[in-house]
């Protein structure tokens, strides 16, 4: 805990003052680019992978990125999604998963979360993933389930109807990405080939 309020202290005392102009006219409002579904896990950081300033990215955290489908949906996600498109009428959402997520090797293996019951069930709204896996000798089981499950939940944005009302009349993009918090990599989902490419071949 000190270490946390040592932390707020110098961001008062040194990031704040830089950014105050930006934190003052946040005040006003918002407009953010994206809705960024992503992990809990404390290895993933968008704001920074992505060098996004504050008020940049509206951002949805859970245990494997998991959206689910309409119905099924906790009412956080689901609230956040409509709010997201509807009130903030954000451009892109973005599902990004990321490499050795902990979420996605209990939905590999069962076994490992009976202890924790909750966990099994959350992760279960995503075993349809496993039915979903490339055919790529050159990339891991675990990898392929977090690829997955990225697909999985794009697709299951789709039955909100917001979000497909939306698609459909060219306001919104649906996005994949796959970060590796050990190479600062990020592959994204090229959808002509159903496969992650590396980011920087998609901006070119």
């Amino acid at each position: 805990m000190r270490d946390l309020l040592t932390g707020v202290t110098q961001f008062q005392k040194n990031t704040f003052p830089k950014k105050k102009s930006r934190f003052e006219e946040l005040g006003r409002g918002q407009s953010p680019e994206a809705l960024f579904i992503t992990c809990s896990d404390s290895r993933v950081n968008p704001e920074l992978f992505t060098n996004c300033e504050p008020g940049e990215i509206f951002v949805i955290r859970n245990a494997g990125n998991i959206v689910g489908r309409k119905g099924e949906a906790d009412l956080g996600m689901a609230a956040t999604i409509e709010y997201a498109v509807k009130a903030l009428r954000v451009p892109q959402i973005i599902v990004c998963g990321h490499a050795k997520c902990g979420a996605m090797q209990g939905l590999m293996t069962p076994e490992a979360v009976t202890s924790m019951p909750e966990v099994g069930k959350w992760v279960s709204l995503s075993k349809k993933a496993l039915e979903d896996l490339s055919v790529n000798p050159h990339v891991d089981r675990l990898t392929q389930i977090v690829e997955a499950n990225i697909r999985l939940q794009l697709r299951n944005l789709m039955t909100f109807p917001e979000v497909a009302d939306a698609v459909e009349a060219g306001s919104l993009r649906l996005h994949g990405w796959l970060y590796d918090f050990e190479t600062g990599k990020v592959t994204v989902l090229a959808p002509e080939i159903n496969r992650f490419v590396d980011c920087n071949v998609r901006i070119a």
